[in-house]
């Protein structure tokens, strides 16, 4: 390799931006005024209980008092079981359409874009019954004392929030219908109707209107600010991952250089030098060995070209693999060892011999299965040879429908308890990266006296890839 030292491409840090990771002010004022209202029902409460038990006390009507503090307590619970059901399930689901429930803070839309929780949303699941049920026990209240009817103005609120995503008119039309309700309810108490009892309902029932419009606007208005920042953000993730991919291919291209301008360089030398041997030596023992370096350095050479290329395997790979077999085996062999290869997988010839092929061609599959087969057994057959001093060594490679499967077994001398070295962990990895899985284990039990226990090294990868 090049003395340049190689340098990681560079990862971009994408902060995340403001709006998709605290709170606008716009979700904090619709937060805001949902505490208001929920104050303001409580407060109200409170005055009519006062305003309605006193003179019922001193008075000694009992059963009133009963009646007051009961109805007021079924309101609260309806009111307040509403609420916190609406919140418990507003913290689990996502903004999404205006009549959605909401409560919470801002959350993770499904496909990655961030979403706002509708601060405010007063609603509950069953929201039309719980609405319904509210309403009536207020009626009841204001049906005891009169000073109940000041509840109307959350009630208002409500209606427009519950009914006004269904039926703008028909929301309307309640507060209306809400407003008279109370006129009369002050009417009938105090057999008649002073200006306040007239003027206040009405002033309260507009201005609700022209809030619940307002609010309606600001939450239209924070759903589309979080949805402009989930695209910005997304925008930028998706540059950071094309950066990052860019550097990626520029230092690939850089490898691929320096393997071009080295390793390829001086393996083509090997190759044209031990020719030369051959030529001017020709009968003499060492021709054999110098044709195995030749055939040794001219598969080197290709597998060098095919990464400077950028190649895979390709439809090729049993030929690939075949061609390993029978480099390791004439290697060996040259070396002085009796070692013997077999190959059995598709389109092998029968009985395993190493070197016949058929001709159907591969069983399609992923380039990067592809590539990690072809690797591993590469690895493992130069374990097997420098390592395992063993006679006999079987490469069995499989496709099946969703995987493809490898088994490198040897009868050398096996791992024993010795730690895995950077064959096996550089085998380990390729298999990560495909998605897989490698295991290395004894092909025997080892015996009382001790004596080879072999190896067996198994590959198994997603035959089209298990990664995005």
């Amino acid at each position: 390799m090049g003395s340049e030292r190689m340098t990681p491409p560079a990862r971009t840090r994408v902060r995340p931006l403001s709006g998709s990771s605290e709170e606008t002010r716009i979700p904090a004022l619709l937060g805001a005024m949902r505490v208001i209202l929920h104050v303001t029902v409580a407060g109200l409460l409170v005055i009519g209980l006062v305003r309605s038990l006193i003179p019922s006390v001193r008075a000694g009507e009992h059963d009133l008092v009963w009646q007051i503090v009961s109805l007021a307590a079924v309101f609260a619970l309806i009111y307040l079981a509403g609420t916190v059901v609406e919140k418990r399930r507003s913290d689990r689901s996502p903004l999404g359409d205006r009549s959605d429930p909401a409560g919470g803070r801002a959350g993770a839309q499904a496909g990655g874009q961030s979403a706002l929780r509708a601060e405010g949303q007063i609603v509950v699941r069953a929201q039309l019954a719980w609405l319904t049920a509210v309403t009536l026990t207020w009626l009841g209240l204001m049906a005891v004392h009169v000073d109940f009817a000041w509840l109307a103005f959350p009630l208002f609120f409500l209606h427009l929030h519950v009914v006004g995503p269904r039926s703008v008119p028909m929301a309307i039309a309640l507060v209306v219908l809400l407003t008279v309700t109370v006129i009369l309810g002050f009417w009938w108490h105090e057999g008649r109707l002073g200006i306040g009892a007239v003027v206040g309902p009405v002033i309260g029932a507009v201005v609700a209107v022209a809030m619940s419009a307002a609010y309606s606007l600001f939450y239209a208005e924070a759903r589309t600010q979080r949805r402009i920042a989930a695209e910005l953000q997304a925008t930028r993730d998706h540059l950071a991952r094309s950066e990052r991919h860019a550097g990626a291919l520029r230092e690939r291209e850089r490898w691929a250089q320096d393997l071009h301008d080295t390793l390829a360089q001086g393996l083509a030398s090997v190759v044209l030098l031990s020719r030369a041997a051959q030529e001017q030596h020709p009968a003499e023992p060492l021709a054999g060995q110098l044709q195995q370096i030749e055939r040794s350095a001219v598969d080197n050479l290709a597998q060098a070209r095919a990464l400077v290329e950028q190649r895979g395997p390709g439809a090729g790979l049993t030929a690939e693999l075949v061609a390993a077999c029978r480099t390791t085996q004439d290697t060996a062999r040259s070396a002085g060892s009796d070692l013997a290869v077999e190959f059995h997988g598709p389109d092998a010839g029968r009985g395993g011999e190493v070197g016949e092929v058929g001709e159907a061609g591969d069983p399609p599959m992923g380039a990067e299965a592809a590539t990690a087969v072809l690797r591993v057994t590469q690895s493992a057959l130069a374990n097997v040879l420098q390592h395992a001093r063993a006679s006999r060594c079987v490469v069995t490679f499989a496709v099946h429908r969703d995987e493809v499967t490898l088994d490198v077994f040897d009868d050398g001398a096996g791992r024993g308890d010795r730690p895995e070295g950077f064959g096996i962990t550089t085998m380990r990895q390729r298999a990560n990266t495909a998605a897989g899985t490698l295991t290395v284990e004894d092909a025997f039990e080892p015996r009382s006296g001790g004596g080879a226990t072999g190896t067996v090294v198994a590959l198994s990868v997603p035959r089209w890839g298990g990664r995005a």
